[in-house]
């Protein structure tokens, strides 16, 4: 039986799909459930994105992953709906688990969270957690989920069912890099169009114009990819990251296991409130001198100075030190299958570095890996069995507090 509650959602069958870029899961439902529960983020597309091609290409910037909607062509699917040979057999793609302003779903948010349960093997149930708040963002689709919209009230086809596929952890600037590839009819994107779409601009942007996303998604690629990281190919999925940085044939630490969402979001949180609106700042046109000089500090946000002041390097240095001393002195004294080295563990471990940076002053010393070493030796034996937690939100809680209580802070 299943531990959601039926009453907060709905509950539906589904296949689980596992590629290189992440995994997905097929369901169906209908239109109008869907049409109350998604939303889109029209690409802000300047000049180009209709007429893009390999020898001609022009300057535009997208901030979303959908082209602005065209009234006639939605009039024209809600006409083809009401016929009796409607059939709409390409799915609907979806990423949940992010709000419409980009930010992350965290695990403790049971309520709000889409999941999935199911043996290794299947069968799979998805668990939609709301069937009024709009928790998933539409990749592919949008014209014709919200043709449906255009039919009257009362229109019995409102509630055709479409198929659909959902990613549960897929970073939102990989939301842009699944509708390019999609919808560059399956051609290898150019590199550069690519980093655009991802917002991984890193060779046609400064880093100074590097959004908060674009930092995030390129540090935690990079932790997934250098050898001498604590966090070398433990971060699921990688997607492209062996031809970005191509390296070595050393040995995953298999150890680890976290999702991109859980590392992208927990350093998002540490330089930014609302990686939304300091992207559009950043990247405003009388903003062009300044870049990320034109966002302001945030209390309570502690790496957004050296955000500000591209200061990149301090951020992953500081980083990988205290991931680092975590690896030594949490993770190698806890047990077989522990959730301090799982995705609720290290969100737990992302709010203890957030502590640590509000309570001390950020220099090189307060957090070199010596330093971090003995602050965190204290948390050494929390889970010698590795059966002393949970996978929930209840779990992640729980390890805040022992750990925050083993630093004196709880």
């Amino acid at each position: 039986m299943s531990e959601y509650p039926q009453i907060l959602g709905v509950n539906r069958p589904a296949i689980r799909v596992v590629q290189p870029l992440g995994t997905f899961y097929a369901f169906s439902l209908g239109a109008d459930v869907l049409n109350r529960i998604t939303y889109s983020q029209p690409a802000e597309v300047m000049e180009r994105m209709e007429r893009e091609t390999d020898d001609s290409k022009g300057g535009y910037s997208i901030f979303g992953t959908q082209r602005l909607e065209n009234k006639k062509r939605l009039d024209e699917i809600a006409s083809f709906i009401r016929t009796t040979e409607a059939t709409f057999p390409n799915a609907i793609i979806l990423a949940a688990n992010y709000d419409q302003n980009g930010q992350y779903i965290l695990e403790e948010n049971t309520d709000r969270r889409w999941k999935v349960d199911g043996l290794p093997d299947g069968p799979w149930t998805l668990h939609i957690p709301s069937l009024t708040e709009r928790s998933a963002s539409i990749i592919d689709g949008q014209h014709r989920l919200h043709a449906f919209d255009k039919l009257p009230i009362d229109a019995p086809e409102r509630a055709m069912e479409l198929l659909c596929v959902v990613f549960l952890e897929l970073p939102t600037p990989y939301h842009a890099y699944v509708f390019a590839t999609i919808n560059f009819n399956q051609k290898k994107v150019d590199r550069s169009l690519a980093y655009e779409l991802f917002g991984f601009d890193v060779d046609e942007r400064p880093p100074r114009f590097w959004s908060p996303e674009t930092l995030a998604v390129y540090l935690t690629r990079l932790m997934n990819t250098e050898k001498e990281s604590p966090l070398f190919r433990s971060i699921f999925p990688a997607a492209d990251s062996d031809k970005l940085f191509p390296n070595t044939d050393e040995q995953a630490n298999e150890d680890v296991r976290v999702s991109m969402a859980t590392i992208v979001d927990g350093i998002l949180r540490l330089i930014s409130k609302n990686p939304k609106e300091d992207r559009n700042l950043v990247r405003r046109p009388e903003n062009k001198a300044l870049g990320r000089e034109s966002l302001a500090p945030i209390n309570g946000v502690p790496l957004r100075v050296l955000y500000i002041q591209s200061n990149d390097k301090a951020i992953y240095d500081l980083l990988c030190n205290f991931f680092s001393a975590v690896r030594s002195k949490i993770w190698a004294t806890a047990g077989k299958g522990s959730y301090l080295r799982k995705t609720v563990g290290i969100q737990a471990l992302f709010d203890v570095l957030r502590e640590l940076l509000v309570s001390m002053p950020i220099t090189a010393t307060n957090f070199s890996y010596d330093n971090l070493g003995k602050i965190l030796e204290p948390c050494s034996d929390l889970d010698p069995e590795g059966d002393k937690y949970e996978a929930s939100g209840i779990g992640k809680s729980e390890i805040k507090r022992d750990l925050l209580r083993a630093l004196g802070k709880g």
